[in-house]
């Protein structure tokens, strides 16, 4: 076998249990996939998007690999029609991303970074004696025990959540049923309903047809004024350019997201990553991190 390895950067890889060689790549670009996997019986990537256009130049291709649990990219049809097998690693990173997830709940719930900064670069703490109505205008922010959660996306890793979330004594947990349905499964609440309802929403579905743009405007202005909108899922999911004004009109108290539309990211490239140094206006109450939740020693010792 001939292994293309496309994104060398994010882990190392095991040796196989078989005879090969091995073309390693640190990074790949989406332009630069089709000429590298020419030679390839075996393609393993982790977040580039292997399109059959980059497969119809590789002849000899048996093995599409991709190390993550996501992969709605993959074409499987076409896959199936050339004979190609495509593997994933589901649950290697549950652990990680749930964990993940809960760092962004309390870093923005408690508006750490804010006050982090706020502490480092001016001297208002002393001159105040207390930045809590600065950082907390509307009031105190809801503890783990005022909190509904609302989870969208209901797999290994929304089960995860859910259960870590219990044990942290939230309120209530809502699990949503699909948008659009006609009729609501037991133990689900209505789409609609758990954006009314939810003090803090967790976006933790595959990005498909159905969930391209799932939270844009109209969402946005569904949710309570204290909500919190977490998306641990894929960029695309959420309507940036939405969300980015809903936080400078004070929609929602905040969002946080590991993910973007445009990966990687960096000021400029996303309505919620403007330029600074153009004078654009930073978006406010905004965690952003950089796709990095699956990143732990578990995950790694998994995949």
């Amino acid at each position: 076998h001939h292994i293309v390895f496309l994104e060398a950067v994010h882990l190392p890889l095991a040796t196989m249990p078989f005879d090969y060689t091995m073309d390693k790549y640190q990074k790949t670009s989406p332009g630069e996939i089709k000429e590298r996997i020419k030679p390839a019986t075996i393609v393993i990537s982790n977040v580039v998007d292997v399109k059959p256009s980059d497969m119809d130049a590789a002849p000899h291709l048996q093995l599409l690999a991709v190390l993550a649990t996501g992969m709605g990219w993959v074409d499987k049809e076409y896959c199936a029609k050339r004979g190609i097998s495509v593997i994933n690693a589901p649950s290697a990173n549950i652990d990680a991303v749930s964990e993940h997830f809960l760092a962004l709940y309390f870093a923005s719930r408690k508006r750490v970074g804010v006050i982090d900064r706020n502490v480092k670069t001016s001297h208002e703490w002393i001159q105040t004696n207390s930045l809590t109505k600065k950082i907390w205008p509307a009031g105190p922010p809801l503890g783990c025990k005022q909190e509904t959660l609302g989870i969208i996306g209901y797999g290994a890793l929304g089960k995860r959540i859910e259960m870590l979330c219990k044990a942290l004594g939230f309120k209530e947990i809502l699990v949503a049923e699909r948008r659009g349905v006609t009729t609501t499964r037991g133990g689900r609440v209505a789409f609609e309903d758990v954006l009314k309802r939810s003090s803090t929403i967790v976006l933790v579905c595959p990005r498909d047809q159905d969930t391209i743009n799932l939270i844009g405007k109209a969402e946005l202005e569904t949710m309570r004024r204290d909500a919190l909108l977490v998306n641990m899922a894929r960029g695309g999911i959420v309507n940036e350019a939405a969300l980015a004004t809903a936080l400078r009109e004070g929609r929602i108290f905040g969002a946080a997201t590991d993910v973007l539309d445009t990966e990687p990211g960096g000021p400029g490239t996303s309505p919620l990553l403007p330029d600074l140094s153009k004078g654009e206006e930073e978006v406010p109450n905004l965690l952003v991190t950089s796709h990095v939740a699956w990143f732990s020693g578990s995950t790694i010792q998994t995949l």
